[in-house]
């Protein structure tokens, strides 16, 4: 039993750094290739777990390879267009100005249904009002509206608007996040302090607190009561 959970905890903690080192995209924006890689890793690592008998290295070594295999395929996949063409394909336009492109669509063999799905979560229901539907490489459905059907931007209304200010995260769970600290230029003992003013005597009782660039607070406690306030910066910095 000692031994199984070694092997898994091993091969778990290698899993996750070669799938760290092959890049942070999500599964819906992984190309073919990667995806096959993704899915093999997976199978191979599962039989030093399943069988004792089966040496780790036997589940690490091939796993390793495969990764490298991928990141120099996406190597490639950078440095020539052809070898990408060959590997991911090319975008599909299935609809334009506003209608479909049903020998394309019947070419690649993407359903009706899912292609209404897509229009959905893009929010997008009147074929007419688009202007092009692109599939992605990936998978992913690219929904782009005529001019007169997309959202209204302050630019084309002439307003004056401002930048949203950019929260970071200085307390989670009760623990102080280095990099929003430090992001902020803030040193734990003066948010500490700053805390008390709110009524509480340690951090564990603050479940969130995030301040912007300019020095806005938001705090929410375990209890579920939230703060706002205001920082000085200049005071503020360690």
């Amino acid at each position: 039993m000692v031994n199984l959970i070694f092997r898994t905890v091993i091969v778990y903690s290698l899993l996750i750094i070669t799938l760290r080192c092959m890049g942070q995209k999500q599964a819906g924006q992984l190309q073919a290739h990667e995806m096959v890689v993704t899915l093999l890793i997976a199978e191979i690592a599962t039989v030093p777990i399943d069988d004792n008998d089966t040496p780790l290295l036997f589940g690490i070594l091939p796993a390793l390879i495969l990764a490298l295999m991928c990141s120099f395929i996406n190597y490639l996949c950078r440095k020539s267009l052809h070898i990408r063409t060959y590997l991911c394909g090319t975008p599909s336009v299935l609809i334009h100005n506003g209608a479909l492109q049903y020998q394309e669509i019947n070419r690649i063999g993407y359903p009706l249904t899912d292609l209404m799905e897509q229009l959905r979560i893009a929010g997008q229901t009147d074929i007419t009002a688009i202007q092009y539907a692109i599939l992605e490489t990936n998978g992913q459905l690219s929904v782009l509206p005529y001019a007169d059907q997309a959202p209204l931007t302050p630019a084309q209304a002439s307003l004056v608007v401002t930048d949203a200010a950019f929260y970071s995260a200085v307390l989670i769970d009760g623990c102080f996040h280095k990099s929003g600290l430090a992001h902020l230029h803030l040193s734990a003992d003066a948010l500490q302090k700053f805390i008390c003013r709110f009524g509480y005597s340690s951090p564990k009782e603050v479940l969130i607190m995030t301040i912007s660039d300019t020095g806005d607070v938001f705090l929410q406690d375990r209890a579920g009561n939230t703060h706002t306030a205001t920082l000085s910066m200049e005071r503020s910095h360690a």
